[in-house]
């Protein structure tokens, strides 16, 4: 008799324990991914961390975080739950105990430049006795930028010296009244009209307000990431972004007022990522979040019917220096450069290449072209 009443016990609690589950699993049940920072550079580590809070008296022994993300991102220690296709799967399982939260991190590496999210996550959770799974689909906001890490090689290096030079031989020693460039400490040499007295007070030490220069009003930057190789060069095309990504930080950081053009879409807007020109931090943050959201896996619109109008509108004047990034070394290309050059524009083109795989460059163009040799693919 006693057998009997300890199997109906039994019964009678995996019945209510079901019920309670099917009921009441989810309640106050908060789980969110997030990445450790709003952005990053290609090769640094980052950590998504993963936070699950139970704020009632039910336990969950175990809950299955189920989510993906592109595999761009490596993680370090992935376990044998987890899987790598054209995406990085992750399942993990927690017991979470009433009324406890808890925060995983999860290093990873920031293989390539890109804009990743993660859009949802799956959670399976089961009962008391593990007999059932009660599976819930929540959303995630998770967004993370990589940024384009700035080419270093030393050809290119060199290069940017010598443009950086040239540009900065033309700005006139008259600083323009109306140009705001920024704030710095005060020398005797200052006037004191320039002081800015807002800034003082609020640092104790005399600031005053520093102009840009009149001479050139901006650089424009187009990177071509049309590829007419038989054998696309990706590499090639990433090493374009990082050159235009050095270029950028190197004229921002001499108060050059830049411009970035480009041929590549937009991966949320779908629309050419373009930035008039400009100056300051925050515009070499734009320009980083625009490079970084480049797609080159679908079809890229070709240069010369895209941007022609551009290289050749208001902006291509004595004023403004040009610089071309581009593998590409196409036909139609090279004779808009040849167009540029009627029109006495000043420019560069750099031209990044695979050894024994160069382009064939027009004589008229050869002064005003640097070729770089790329890696290998």
């Amino acid at each position: 008799m006693i057998l009997v009443w300890i199997i109906l016990g039994a019964l009678i609690l995996y019945k209510v324990q079901e019920e309670l589950y099917r009921r009441y699993w989810d309640k106050d049940l908060f789980v969110s991914l997030e990445f450790s920072e709003e952005s990053a550079v290609e090769g640094d580590m980052c950590a998504l961390l993963e936070r699950v809070e139970n704020e009632k008296f039910l336990p969950l022994p175990a809950l299955k975080v189920k989510f993906q993300v592109s595999r761009q991102l490596q993680f370090e220690n992935m376990d044998k739950g987890s899987s790598i296709t054209d995406q990085y799967y992750r399942n993990d399982v927690l017991s979470i105990k009433p009324y406890m939260r808890h925060v995983r991190t999860l290093p990873f590496l920031c293989k390539k430049r890109g804009y990743y999210e993660i859009n949802g996550l799956d959670l399976v959770a089961g009962n008391l006795f593990l007999s059932n799974e009660m599976p819930k689909s929540m959303e995630s906001d998770a967004r993370l930028y990589v940024y384009p890490k700035p080419y270093d090689g030393q050809e290119f290096l060199q290069a940017l010296q010598r443009m950086t030079g040239e540009v900065l031989c033309r700005r006139h020693l008259q600083e323009d009244p109306f140009e705001y460039r920024g704030i710095r400490e005060y020398s005797y040499r200052d006037s004191m009209r320039d002081i800015n007295w807002k800034a003082t007070a609020r640092t104790d030490e005399l600031k005053v307000n520093q102009k840009s220069y009149t001479a050139l009003q901006a650089v424009r930057l187009f990177i071509n990431l049309e590829d007419g190789a038989l054998m696309r060069q990706v590499e090639l095309l990433e090493i374009s972004i990082q050159m235009a990504v050095g270029a950028a930080q190197q004229f921002l950081g001499q108060g050059i007022r830049t411009a970035l053009y480009t041929n590549g879409p937009d991966i949320l807007s779908g629309d050419l990522v373009c930035l008039e020109a400009a100056s300051g931090v925050g515009h070499m943050e734009s320009i980083n979040r625009g490079l970084a959201r480049i797609d080159l896996d679908g079809k890229i619109p070709a240069f010369v019917q895209a941007l022609r109008d551009v290289v050749n509108g208001k902006e291509g004047n004595s004023e403004v220096y040009t610089v071309f990034f581009s593998a590409d070394g196409q036909e139609d290309f090279q004779r808009m450069l040849c167009e540029c050059l009627e029109k006495k524009m000043d420019f560069l083109w750099i031209c990044p290449v695979i050894p024994r795989l160069e382009p064939k460059i027009m004589a008229q163009l050869e002064p005003y072209t640097v070729l770089i040799a790329g890696k290998e693919t």
